[in-house]
């Protein structure tokens, strides 16, 4: 007898339908767990900017990564209250700029809800490419992208973008956990 034929009947879609519906209800975890335990992973740290126009603007993000190489496609998760999510979503466009180790003042600008676009483009000498979205020169790398599509997902939107443009440098990353900034160690 194998597994299969040992599990049962196979559940109907209208079951496993229904049966996800209950689970997305109840909390699974209290939520200063979850963000406990999230606090934990070690991300890279980007600046996710877009324009309209002479309007731009951008967020310090983690919540970023590839989606896939054929064709060159990027995710960002971006809080739909965060005053550069609106621009994102009328520009149709936005780039990733993940952040060197030495950026790490500009990730502070860009994390601080209460400075302007232009207090926060203050800092990094600030290029285009392509759509025209903000692209910081010396980044480890940035991904010029236009908006593929935008998944609602609680209180975010997640932006899948197609790359059109890509720069690069050979430097470290920054880093982001339990609240710091951090280098990798070196390997001497």
């Amino acid at each position: 007898m194998t597994l299969l034929e040992n599990a049962g009947p196979m559940p109907t879609s209208t079951e496993l339908v229904t049966g996800m519906a209950s689970m997305r209800t109840k909390a699974i975890i209290p939520d200063h767990e979850f963000k406990l335990g999230m606090r934990q992973v070690v991300s890279s740290v980007a600046i996710v900017t877009s324009r309209v126009g002479r309007i731009r603007n951008g967020l310090t993000a983690t919540a970023v990564c590839s989606v896939s190489a054929e064709p060159p496609t990027v995710l960002a998760c971006i809080n739909r209250n965060a005053s550069a999510e609106a621009i994102i979503a009328e520009s149709g466009n936005f780039a990733i700029n993940f952040l060197t180790e030495d950026q790490h003042n500009i990730a502070r600008l860009f994390s601080k809800s209460k400075l302007d676009a232009d207090q926060r483009f203050g800092e990094g000498v600030w290029l285009s490419m392509v759509t025209g979205s903000p692209i910081l020169d010396g980044a480890a790398a940035s991904f010029d992208c236009e908006v593929q599509e935008r998944i609602p997902a609680a209180s975010h939107h997640i932006y899948i973008g197609r790359v059109v443009a890509v720069a690069s440098t050979d430097r470290n990353t920054l880093l982001y956990r339990d609240g710091l900034f951090r280098k990798l160690a070196s390997s001497d």
